[in-house]
Order: C-alpha cells, then sequence, then structure tokens
C-alpha cells in the first residue's frame, strides 16, 4: 500500500508541474474555434447558411448554461468568445477552480457534442483556448477585433458567392462592395444584421409558461413563472464609446481587498443582462485604448 501511494503522489507531482490555475477575481475570455471548418462546411449554402448560424447558436447558449460565471458570448463564423467571470459574490467560486484544462477540454467537447447531435452525418471538432485579459477596455476591445473580424469575412463571403477568386484577388471589403452593388446589385447592408456582425447570447429573465402535475389531485397544471434563460440576437454595433453596448455589459472587477458589488436584484440563477452592473462600472486606462478609441467604421 505505501509504494501505490508513494507512485501515485509521484504521478501527480508531474501532472501538477503542468496544471495551470488563471488569476482569479479577473475577466476571462474562452474562444471555441471548428477545426478544418473550411472542409465540414463544403456544400453550405451561400453566402450565408442560417440552418448553421442556427445550429452554432444552440452551441453558444450550451456553453453559457455550462460555464459558471458566463456573462455572454459573441458569436461569428465558426467561432465562439464566452466571456467569464469569478467575482460576481464574495463567494462565488471560478468555473472549475480556474483550472484551464478542465476548461478548455470541457468547452471544446460541449460544443463538439452539441454541434454533432444538431448536424449528424459529419464529425465537427472543435479547439478551445482560454485567457484572462486586464480590465472591462480590453475586454471590450477583444470583442471590437472580434466583430472587425466578422464583419470581413461577411463582406468576403458575400462577394465570393457572386465573384471568382481570381477577381476579388488584392480586392479591399470597400472595393468588394463596390462590386456587389454595381455589378450583381447586391447591397451587403441589407443582409440581415447577424450575417453581418455576429450574434450575441445573452441571459434573460421573465415569466416563462410551466406545466407540473399536483401531487394532491393529479392533475395537470399549466401555469407561468419567473424563469431565467439564454437567448441568442444579432449582435448590436460593437463601439468602444462608454454609453455602448460592450461598456453597460461587461462587469468590471473589483480592486484589490475589495469586496465584489452586489446587486440585491439578481443571484447566481436569476440576473437581468441588460442592468448588469452597469451603474457600476469604472472605466480603467489600457494599453490598447480607451472607451473612445477604435470605433468600428
Amino acid at each position: 500500500m505505501a509504494d501505490s501511494t508513494a507512485l501515485g503522489d509521484r504521478m501527480k507531482r508531474y501532472e501538477a508541474a503542468h496544471r495551470a490555475i488563471l488569476p482569479r477575481r479577473t475577466l476571462t475570455l474562452l474562444r471555441v474555434d471548428g477545426r478544418a471548418f473550411h472542409s465540414y462546411l463544403r456544400g453550405a449554402k451561400k453566402p450565408f447558411d442560417e440552418g448553421f448560424m442556427s445550429d452554432m447558436d444552440a452551441v453558444a447558449e450550451a456553453l453559457c448554461q455550462e460555464i459558471s460565471g458566463a456573462q455572454f458570448s459573441y458569436t461569428q463564423s465558426d467561432e465562439i468568445s464566452v466571456l467569464l467571470t469569478d467575482f460576481e459574490a464574495e463567494e462565488t467560486e471560478p468555473w472549475f477552480g480556474g483550472v484551464a484544462a478542465k476548461q478548455l477540454s470541457i468547452a471544446a467537447s460541449l460544443a463538439t457534442a452539441v454541434l454533432n447531435e444538431r448536424r449528424p452525418g459529419k464529425r465537427a471538432l472543435f479547439d478551445a483556448r482560454v485567457f484572462t485579459i486586464p480590465d472591462p477596455v480590453e475586454a471590450a476591445n477583444y470583442f471590437l477585433w472580434r466583430q472587425r473580424d466578422a464583419i470581413r469575412n461577411s463582406i468576403s463571403m458575400a462577394a465570393q458567392s457572386h465573384f471568382s477568386h481570381r477577381r476579388l484577388q488584392g480586392v479591399s471589403t470597400e472595393g468588394m462592395q463596390e462590386l456587389l452593388r454595381t455589378e450583381a446589385g447586391v447591397t451587403w447592408t441589407d443582409y440581415p444584421d447577424g450575417c453581418k456582425r455576429g450574434r450575441v447570447t445573452v441571459r434573460r429573465t421573465g415569466e416563462r409558461p410551466v406545466e407540473y402535475v399536483d401531487k394532491r389531485t393529479r392533475e395537470t397544471v399549466r401555469t407561468t413563472a419567473i424563469r431565467s434563460w439564454w437567448e441568442t440576437t444579432a449582435a448590436p454595433h460593437f463601439t468602444a464609446t462608454p454609453d455602448g453596448w460592450l461598456a453597460t455589459t461587461i462587469p468590471t472587477p473589483p480592486a484589490a481587498g475589495e469586496a465584489p458589488a452586489q446587486d440585491p436584484s439578481r443571484s447566481s440563477t436569476n440576473r437581468s443582462d441588460t442592468n448588469r452592473m452597469s451603474s457600476k462600472v469604472t472605466l480603467h486606462p489600457s494599453p490598447v485604448g480607451d472607451w473612445a478609441s477604435n470605433p468600428i467604421r
């Protein structure tokens, strides 16, 4: 028994040497990406496959439902970015204790399982990455970056559905829009917002219909009750302004030694994404910029 215990302890030390734990009380970004989806989506509808988009939205909702501390997610193309925190209350713990390997493996496997369940016949795979970011401004800059990429991809996909690769080589996104307008009679801005800018998944709270069997009468009762759920909608036009969607949605970590701000109207299972800590957001300087910089044009 002693030898077996010693062996186990030694193996655990090998594991511990590579056990990365994310910093506490900070903003964490987790992104899942489809692996080789250019091949996986061969034969998809062009320029935008709304069936695939709906399936990715379902993956985003499953991730937000599973991830403790999820604030919202942003989906574009074959990637989903989730913002999560561990400072909603003083006793809040990080998802899986902040162990990066567990967060990555669970997120990637869940995304893979949900998409494959919805799209049988082809095997989809996701990879994942996770990292912390210093302040709300940089978190906003991250989502600005991903939405800019979404807009570029959207314009390119629209153009590729009408023109050859050779014709589009070296053409800017502005040039592609002009080609679409003048030669294909297509105005890119007329596409649905979710196709142009991506989608956000946020928590909603409200009355929902419920049905249960009364234990006393054995009768089925239909009524309404307050419930929370995750819902996906077209992403707003992200900006870096203090009154923009990102600034009023991304929560601010507490300062060192400061207890997390409490909102009496919220709990870990019942919270409103529209009012979340908007009155408590403090703007911090960032090496990349501030809320007034880097607007998407």
